[in-house]
């Protein structure tokens, strides 16, 4: 918690969520025992569920989880004949159990860290074919989340039920369920349900204390990582030699390509990839190039530079743990994706400073590589949730990144345009290249090339988008010549 006793990460969020659930079972639990249990059954194996067959996405978990573990609150507070020994209800009782997710959504109202969880708790009685109560949804109108409860509420109810009589085996429970498929439950997901339950005998490990263990032991390293940063013990790479020199020629006001032939001859791989790109169908011309010689002029001397730096930042991406590669290709694909964005968009734009827009697309996430090689190499994270290290890294990149460019030089202007490439408002003294490179990085994650798991976004609802005039139907065909770039080339760096 912070010093006010607020939270502000996620981390601390879900403690203080998890506080203040343990504070309402011990009162569901006050009026009966199994009830709490119930709550606490159906939570984790909903959970587990969830995040064994990629229901919904990781961060979404959490709502799901609090939501199932209070789904039944109501019930406490409902009359006196609801306890575990009661045997038939009278029509107060009836009414009681039909109101008491609207009960229970009442309580938490007020809590808007379980704003996401309502609606779950709400509706978790209602039914696929609308005959469910206290709304009568039906179908796709009902929350995931409420779905997904109501298949292991059932499922619970069946096999440990509250009142003093005997549940049935899991294999006759589940063929209830099976033959409510598409009545009650969305039958896309009790395939699944059913494989899940086989598997697991409908018995799953408590996920919060899961996910503490997982959420303390990756904050441990990652703030090691960091102190080991900001003491000098991990150095990030420096700007590869061929670069800083091509730098240095294309900052003379007399370069000439034989000046940058000289450079690039130097280092083989540079070489021989900036022919084969410049081969390429997006660089083809009348003849095949085999010389860096002839590769320059096609090119010109501002692309030659803007390739070799996508070639030399390649290297950044490697790792030699396995683990890792996949997700440093992906990093890879984005900051490729985001360097043709920001060009295409430029372009469309008719800017001039084409070049260094490309540059800043490029290096946006240098940050994410330096910290991604630090995580791979520390053995303590070895088989950890890839997506707890993406979330982990997706704080601190910024700063990183800021003096990552720094140490290579890059004025102030490039460093502010890519430090706000995440924003979604902007005052109004905000720079033409902010809003590029903004722009840019939002439109590979339309296209499907970030590291982030993301709700879709909207074209229009892109605030650097509008700023720069640019209309959804550009930004979908912007997005379409990026995509195309991106295949085309990423692979020949």
């Amino acid at each position: 918690m912070t010093e006010r006793g607020i939270p502000r990460s996620p981390g601390e969020s879900r403690e203080f969520l998890l506080q203040v659930a343990n504070t309402l079972l011990a009162v569901i639990e006050e009026k009966d025992p199994h009830l709490r249990q119930h709550c606490e059954r159906v939570a984790n194996t909903c959970a587990h569920f969830c995040e064994k067959f990629s229901i919904v996405p990781a961060k979404e978990i959490d709502a799901i989880y609090f939501a199932a573990l209070l789904h039944d609150l109501g019930l406490a507070f409902g009359p006196p004949e609801l306890t575990p020994g009661a045997t038939e209800l009278d029509d107060e009782g009836r009414e009681a159990v039909k109101n008491h997710p609207i009960l229970a959504e009442k309580i938490l109202a007020h809590l808007s860290l379980l704003a996401k969880a309502l609606p779950f708790i709400r509706h978790h009685h209602e039914a696929w074919d609308g005959s469910g109560f206290p709304d009568k949804r039906k179908g796709e109108e009902i929350p995931l989340g409420a779905r997904l409860i109501a298949l292991f509420d059932r499922f619970d109810w069946l096999t440990s039920p509250r009142f003093p009589r005997k549940g049935i085996d899991n294999m006759s429970a589940l063929e209830q369920i099976i033959q409510l498929s598409g009545k009650e439950f969305d039958g896309t997901l009790v395939d699944q349900f059913a494989q899940f339950i086989e598997a697991t005998s409908g018995v799953s490990k408590e996920y919060m204390q899961t996910k503490k263990k997982e959420t303390v032991n990756i904050k441990e390293v990652f703030t090691q990582i960091l102190q080991k940063f900001a003491s000098g013990k991990i150095v990030p790479p420096v700007m590869p030699q061929v670069v800083q020199e091509l730098q240095a020629v294309v900052n003379q006001p007399n370069a000439t390509a034989d000046m940058l032939v000289a450079v690039i001859e130097k280092e083989p791989v540079v070489a021989l990839r900036l022919i084969s790109i410049s081969n390429s169908p997006v660089y083809r011309g009348m003849k095949e190039i085999r010389t860096i010689r002839d590769a320059i002029p096609r090119l010109g001397l501002k692309e030659t530079m803007n390739v070799v730096m996508a070639i030399a930042n390649k290297s950044l991406y490697e790792t030699k743990n396995p683990h890792y590669r996949l997700l440093m290709d992906k990093l890879w694909g984005h900051s490729i994706a985001t360097a043709f964005g920001a060009k295409l968009i430029s372009q469309h734009l008719k800017l001039r400073d084409v070049d260094t827009l490309f540059l800043m697309g490029l290096t946006h996430d240098i940050g994410k590589t330096f910290l991604l090689k630090a995580f791979s190499e520390e053995a303590a994270l070895k088989g950890m949730d890839m997506k707890l290290v993406v979330a982990n890294i997706q704080e601190a990149h910024l700063g990183i990144s800021n003096i990552m460019l720094k140490r290579w030089g890059f004025d102030e202007g490039f460093i502010r345009a890519v430090s706000l490439h995440e924003k979604n408002e902007f005052d109004s003294a905000v720079s033409m290249d902010c809003l590029v490179i903004n722009l840019a990085n939002m439109l590979t994650r339309i296209i499907g090339y970030s590291i982030m798991e993301a709700a879709r976004i909207e074209p229009a609802d892109l605030r650097s988008a509008g700023l720069l005039g640019i209309g959804p139907e550009t930004i979908e065909k912007l997005g379409e010549d990026t995509k195309n770039l991106t295949k085309e080339l990423s692979h020949l760096f």
